[in-house]
């Protein structure tokens, strides 16, 4: 079956193939329209010390205490992709997570090592006031686990976090580009559908 071939079956159940192109795009926007209004929210954590260790030795420009605090930063992401520390940040949002598997919980934050001392930390949240609670909770969750490690430490040169404020943003689509999408995707299962038809008959 050569392209001709296939025009003329289209053409032939044009109203079948446009139908499906239509029915589409229309539920893709209805989809997107209807959608619960989430708030994607960004925070900062900066990595310092709580105290000065004293030396004589030369410091190499502080090499290897920006290099324990790279390891100290890729902790805090894995504590962030922890079903534990995420259920303990939740539960202090008041938050309950008995419905959401261990790999959901795993997801619900996605946490960067931007730099030596930066940790971006992404999420989102159904409304503004949550996403601040959230914020809110992540600092104080890792703060009290880094907390927790500065007990086993008798020097003062431990690790201490600070957040700066979050941005929250409103979750927006843009519609053009969602329309072009659907309609190429409509296209191509329009076409299929009205070869189907045809098989049939």
């Amino acid at each position: 079956m050569d392209l001709k071939e296939y025009f003329l079956i289209i053409k032939e159940k044009a109203k079948i193939f446009f139908a499906v192109i239509i029915l589409f795009i229309a539920g893709t926007f209805i989809y997107f329209f209807f959608r619960p209004i989430s708030f994607e929210t960004s925070l900062f954590l900066n990595i310092t010390r709580a105290g000065k260790q004293i030396s004589d030795g030369y410091k190499y420009d502080n090499f290897y205490r920006l290099q324990a605090d790279e390891k100290f930063a890729e902790t805090i992401v894995k504590w962030l992709e922890s079903p534990r520390v995420v259920t303990d940040i939740n539960n202090e949002v008041g938050k309950n997570t008995e419905s959401l598997s261990l790999k959901q919980l795993a997801k619900f934050f996605q946490a960067n090592k931007l730099s030596s001392q930066v940790v971006s930390v992404k999420f989102s949240a159904p409304d503004k006031k949550t996403a601040e609670k959230i914020a809110v909770a992540v600092f104080n969750i890792l703060k009290k686990n880094t907390d927790q490690l500065n007990e086993d430490q008798k020097e003062d040169a431990w690790f201490e976090i600070k957040a700066q404020d979050p941005i929250i943003i409103q979750t927006t689509f843009d519609y053009k580009i969602i329309f072009l999408v659907s309609l190429l995707v409509g296209v191509f299962l329009g076409f299929w559908v009205v070869l189907f038809r045809h098989y049939l008959e």
